[in-house]
């Protein structure tokens, strides 16, 4: 009888693993994502008190992302939008400019998509996520085309 529980346990284990493996490949983005202030870089612009990162998904092939940032002075700023992995342009909602911002993805891989982030039509930012292997560290690596600002390397841990 206890072989027969363990054999039972051990299955049931591996089945919630296997969905849980599965679940992370569907979109290993989702989830909730803190910045790892040591180990970004932030090229010229201020380092942040903090920063997180929430991937949803409507799912209907679409998601939305909300970031949020905490200066070091305390005050709160954060963007928003919805988007898929076509390449359309979206929207972004920011809480504290005047700026009608609109960004595109595209997926390149499992674990890595890359955007560009529009204003007034020209292209303001370009960059890519990376999900780690393990599915707990996303990488961000974002390009200034247009502008003097210095490229950035952030990187995010998943939350619990």
């Amino acid at each position: 009888m206890l072989k027969k529980l363990s054999a039972l346990l051990i299955a049931f284990l591996f089945t919630l693993a296997s969905a849980t493996t599965l679940a992370q490949s569907a979109n290993p983005f989702l989830g909730t994502w803190d910045i790892d202030i040591r180990q970004s870089n932030f090229g010229s612009a201020i380092v942040p008190a903090n920063l997180s990162r929430t991937y949803f998904d409507h799912s209907d092939e679409t998601y939305t992302y909300m970031v949020i940032t905490t200066a070091q002075d305390g005050s709160l700023s954060g963007t928003t939008a919805r988007y898929s992995y076509s390449g359309e342009q979206y929207s972004i909602a920011s809480f504290n400019q005047d700026q009608r911002a609109k960004i595109s993805y595209r997926k390149i891989a499992p674990t890595t998509v890359e955007y560009q982030v529009y204003l007034d039509g020209e292209v303001q930012q370009i960059g890519a996520k990376v999900v780690a292997p393990n599915y707990q560290q996303l990488r961000i690596i974002i390009q200034f085309p247009n502008s003097d600002q210095e490229d950035q390397i952030l990187v995010f841990n998943k939350r619990d």
